[in-house]
């Protein structure tokens, strides 16, 4: 899951791309795999002990105490570690070129997803915030194709304003 995500996230930075979708979802995978774990052996090794054997040993005091510290670390891990690897992802779109869309303007639905701009007029355009709604890599494909279209027709518009302003100078 977090390579998953670190992979996406690399791809889309380096695109050329003009929206990106920054999300911290999988930043909390190592946190959880390593809080989960720990917290599952804690509670068989306290249900073997306490339940079963009905007796405490100094193994089981020793194990007890080791496995609900790194309980702990995985809480820890889970919340400073997604804002590390956040930061890293959020650092390096800045430097590629992108800029954050204010809060609540595009994706207001999804708290773990920031969307990242190349120009923030985009972060106010209503047909990129009807077509975004969960940030999917079908919706993002969405986005691009209309704002390639978007950029055709513009172009086109010039090209008819430049033709029109030639035959009213030669006429």
């Amino acid at each position: 899951m977090l390579t998953t995500g670190w992979r996406q996230h690399a791809n889309a930075i380096a695109s050329e791309s003009p929206l990106i979708i920054i999300s911290s979802m999988h930043t909390y995978g190592p946190g959880i795999i390593v809080g989960a774990f720990s917290g599952a052996l804690l509670f068989l090794l306290y249900f073997m002990y306490r339940c079963v054997f009905q007796t405490e040993t100094p193994f089981f005091k020793r194990a007890e105490k080791i496995l609900a510290s790194f309980a702990l670390a995985g809480l820890l891990v889970m919340f400073v570690g997604s804002h590390i690897i956040t930061s890293h992802w959020q650092s390096k779109a800045d430097a590629a070129g992108f800029a954050p869309c204010p809060a609540m303007t595009l994706l207001s639905n999804r708290v773990t997803m920031d969307v990242w701009v190349r120009d923030e007029v985009l972060c106010h355009d209503s047909d990129v915030r009807r077509i975004l709604s969960r940030g999917t890599k079908s919706e993002m494909a969405r986005v691009e194709q209309h704002l390639q279209v978007k950029q055709k027709q513009q172009q086109a518009r010039q090209q008819f304003l430049k033709q029109e302003a030639q035959i009213k100078d030669g006429g």
